[in-house]
């Protein structure tokens, strides 16, 4: 019996993972994991179950015009209760977690074993997780919530590591006055305990088809830098990657020696700046990061964006994509919210 990891992500962001065998739709190996999903005729007529595939390969048994359209279909819309994987697969579903799920999210433990500030705002937060828990499997771009050690408060924070690193976690903060995370990691200590929550988030890589612009604002590269890290480790390098990065102040950019560590390691990219208040010797280009984004880079709109960053940095971005002809399935955006 062969089976494959199926990743469920709900409209909330929460994500469940389990393996599901080839002889099962999605609906019954949801049941055998007590994952309750939305169904009713458990037929392919109704349309109740239907979710997207945004990776993998399927199948599906009989199923009516009605529920599912030629051109659903062509768009990777599946009826979950007539879906076979054949593949690993990530489905997501149009609605929120508390329907399906009963139980809360998963929890470990963790422990810090750095912090350093590698920017004049960002440090650099690595955790190791307990090596008796299972580790957190996660989709590059998504985020988990981290304990702030000695309060009973959480902040989220983005995977900057790739995917398939089990061993330590890697997070981005900036620095903030009267942060609450910012606050510990003044006096942070190897050894601290914390936990960690996840993963959540719709904000994810899909599988590299077409060529990739990223656009990230500050602390949103920390995202970005996992999607990469994970392409190069998974050889999908085909696919030529733009990545546009700014920051307010050229003292606030960090992982300069990383992105430029990818082309070595094969991955055709190509890396442009922008700095809002340019200060010192920068002669590069200056303004908000988004006004990088132009035309000629787009690839005649098919191409996936990734969008990371402050949420006016979103907002001005998609409004301006989708003007520009690319069709808003392929743009994918996380807005960071300072805290």
């Amino acid at each position: 019996m062969t089976t494959h990891k199926v990743t469920l992500v709900f409209e909330d962001g929460r994500v469940v993972k389990f393996d599901a065998s080839e002889d099962d739709n999605i609906y019954f190996a949801c049941l055998k994991n007590k994952v309750r999903i939305l169904t009713d005729c458990l037929e392919g007529a109704c349309a109740t179950c239907k979710g997207v595939c945004t990776s993998g390969t399927y199948y599906m048994d009989e199923f009516t015009d009605e529920a599912l359209t030629a051109e659903e279909f062509d768009r990777r819309e599946v009826l979950t209760c007539q879906m076979h994987v054949t593949s690993d697969c990530v489905i997501e579903l149009p609605y929120e977690s508390r329907i399906a799920l009963k139980s809360k999210p998963d929890t470990r433990n963790a422990s810090v074993t750095e912090v350093e500030m590698i920017s004049s705002n960002v440090a650099r937060l690595v955790v190791k997780p307990d090596p008796a828990a299972d580790p957190v499997s996660f989709i590059s771009g998504q985020y988990v919530h981290l304990s702030v050690p000695g309060t009973d408060q959480h902040r989220s924070y983005s995977f900057a590591n790739a995917s398939f690193e089990t061993g330590k976690y890697t997070f981005y903060i900036k620095v903030l006055e009267q942060g609450a995370m910012s606050d510990y990691l003044s006096n942070a200590t190897p050894g601290d305990e914390m936990t960690v929550s996840g993963p959540f988030g719709r904000f994810y890589l899909r599988p590299a088809q077409r060529p990739i612009v990223m656009v990230a604002g500050g602390t949103g590269l920390a995202p970005m830098l996992s999607m990469l890290d994970t392409l190069v480790a998974q050889e999908e390098t085909q696919q030529p990657v733009r990545l546009l990065y700014g920051a307010n102040e050229p003292g606030e950019l960090f992982g300069l020696d990383q992105i430029a560590g990818y082309a070595a390691q094969g991955l055709d990219i190509t890396t442009e700046l922008c700095i809002v208040e340019p200060v010192g010797a920068w002669d590069g280009a200056t303004g908000h990061v988004t006004e990088l984004l132009r035309p000629e880079i787009l690839n005649g709109g098919d191409c996936d964006v990734y969008l990371c960053g402050p949420p006016p940095m979103i907002d001005a971005a998609e409004a301006w994509l989708v003007e520009s002809g690319v069709d808003g399935s392929q743009v994918h955006a996380e807005k960071f919210v300072p805290s």
